[in-house]
């Protein structure tokens, strides 16, 4: 199995970065509806920051499409779960790296199944 390890670090990395973003950015006084709705908003600011640094070394598809799923979910997760003052940015940053460690999983073996169908 050729399993590529950089797309699942790249996304680790990116959710990582973005629920810590976002959580810093949002205050714990918001409206929870307000907050998923500018943590999906800076998500995605985010991911066409990556994107410019990313795609030209890994490739458009490989970065594109995981970074959009991963930025627009944890974004919004993390934008909500930073207005409850009980949890940590270190709790938030954690879920993120592990929602962008199974998107870009799940995305590497869905299209490894479409492009390489049994």
């Amino acid at each position: 199995m050729n399993f590529k390890i950089i797309d699942p670090l790249i996304g680790a990395g990116s959710g990582a970065i973005i629920a810590f973003t976002v959580s810093q950015i949002i205050p714990a006084n918001w409206n929870m509806f307000l907050a998923m709705a500018a943590g999906g908003g800076i998500g995605m600011i985010l991911k066409f920051v990556f994107l410019l640094l990313l795609a030209p070394f890994f490739g458009a598809f490989e970065v594109m499409i995981p970074l959009s799923i991963i930025a627009m979910s944890v974004g919004m997760l993390s934008g909500m779960a930073s207005t409850n003052g009980s949890v940590t940015d270190g709790c938030i940053s954690v879920t993120g790296g592990l929602v962008g460690l199974a998107v870009s999983v799940v995305v590497y073996f869905s299209n490894k199944n479409l492009t390489h169908p049994q």
